[in-house]
């Protein structure tokens, strides 16, 4: 079983959850604070601080003027997770963003990304650490 907010869907046990939701703090297309929520499964055979290191490598490599700016480890709802800070320049100007990867079971991640064109004040930063704390994971349905 699926379930999103607006319903589920009765999907078969081989298939897997790579949803992205998207939440902004202002109406459509104008700059605020956005939140993305994805899931990913970790390779074969990788751990999960080797995945987000990877994850990191990846978009360093990715990213126009990359600055990872921190990296911490965390726990978010009894599960390992690894914070990072960084900023980059998009078409659009620079975007500053906290991402925060959580490791799920199953050999699974969540990431919660939340993106500011610009740069975060300490107030915005604190804010998006105290929403992304509130993580309340719930058991895996099957």
């Amino acid at each position: 079983m699926f379930v999103f907010n607006e319903g589920t869907l009765d999907l078969p046990d081989s298939w897997k959850d790579q949803t992205i939701n998207v939440i902004s703090s202002t109406a459509a297309m104008e700059p605020g604070l956005t939140v993305s929520i994805t899931r990913d499964t970790l390779p074969w055979g990788m751990g999960f601080s080797e995945y987000v290191e990877d994850q990191i490598k990846q978009i360093e490599d990715a990213l126009d003027e990359f600055k990872l700016m921190g990296r911490k480890p965390a726990t978010l709802s009894r599960a390992a997770a690894y914070e990072i800070e960084c900023s980059w320049k998009a078409k659009q100007g620079p975007i500053h963003q906290i991402i925060t990867t959580i490791q799920l079971a199953d050999n699974r991640a969540m990431v919660i990304t939340a993106s500011v064109p610009g740069a975060m004040t300490p107030s915005q930063q604190t804010e998006v650490r105290r929403i992304v704390s509130t993580l309340n994971l719930q058991p895996r349905r099957s």
